[in-house]
Parts: C-alpha cells; sequence; structure tokens
C-alpha cells in the first residue's frame, strides 16, 4: 500500500517580503493613517498660520505686485497642507482664491473676492465633514470667480 505524502509549502511571496522588509497594503495603509494622525494637529496649525498670514497681507502696505505674489504664495501653502483637513473644502477654496488672484490684473479689482475667500476658508478649516454646509460656500466662491471672469471677457462693458 502507498502513502500520500502532504507536504505543506511556505507560500514564497510571504518569504520574500520578510526578506526584503515589505508589507502588505492593508499594513502600510494602516501605517500611513497612522502617520497622517500624528501629523493631522501641526498641518491644521500651519493652515492657521496661513490664513493668518492672508489677513495680515490685506492690510499690508506693500507693493501691490508684490502682495499679489505673497497672497497667492499663502493660498497655495494652504493647499499643500489642506490633505489634513477632514474634507477637500478648504484645497477647493484655496485653490480657488489663487485662480482669482492668478486672473487679476490688479488687487483692487479683485479684493472684495479674496476677502470672500479668506473668510470662506476661515469657516471651512476645522470644520466637520458636512457636504451640505460646505457646498453653498463652495458654489459661492465658484460664482464669484465666474462674475469676475464674465466682467473681463472681451467685449463685456
Amino acid at each position: 500500500m502507498s502513502e500520500v505524502k502532504k507536504s505543506r509549502m511556505k507560500p514564497r511571496l510571504g518569504q520574500l517580503m520578510a526578506e526584503k522588509g515589505g508589507m502588505y497594503v492593508a499594513e502600510a495603509l494602516k501605517r500611513a493613517d497612522a502617520t497622517l494622525e500624528v501629523l493631522r494637529e501641526p498641518s491644521l496649525s500651519g493652515i492657521d498660520d496661513y490664513i493668518t498670514a492672508l489677513d495680515n497681507l490685506l492690510i499690508a502696505e506693500i507693493d501691490e505686485a508684490v502682495r499679489i505674489e505673497k497672497l497667492y504664495a499663502r493660498a497655495g501653502d494652504i493647499v499643500s497642507l489642506s490633505g489634513a483637513e477632514r474634507s477637500e473644502s478648504v484645497q477647493i477654496a484655496a485653490r480657488s482664491l489663487c485662480e482669482l488672484l492668478d486672473e487679476a490684473e490688479n488687487l483692487a479689482s479683485v479684493l472684495a473676492g479674496v476677502q470672500v475667500h479668506i473668510a470662506s476658508i476661515k469657516l471651512l478649516h476645522r470644520a466637520p465633514d458636512n457636504p451640505t454646509l460646505h457646498e453653498p460656500i463652495l458654489q459661492g466662491l465658484a460664482s464669484v470667480l465666474e462674475k469676475r471672469r464674465a466682467a473681463t471677457a472681451p467685449g463685456a462693458d
């Protein structure tokens, strides 16, 4: 009578991962979430600082072109840290501010829109993720851009 010999092979993937120091995707994602949580508060505090800088730039007595560039740079800084927010709303608002500033021929022509964008970023920053509350704010910012573009379009008087 012949015996059936059973052998259990060790998966090569597990062995390869152990040798190379790799990990499964689920573990990598869990670690990434933990790292993001550690970095969340410093990033949110950085956004606080950039919002304060935006407010200070609105009242700064510096060359207008320099002021527009600095406002644009601080809005860009907010975009870069906005991954720490609970929703994408702050990033969308900061990008919209960048677009408004990018298209401005002078600060006086967009000052009211800049102020609305900054106020909106303040409202959205650290707010709970609630699309019902965020959507009207973001739609308002989009309409500011649309109106500005319509007013400066060729043939608009």
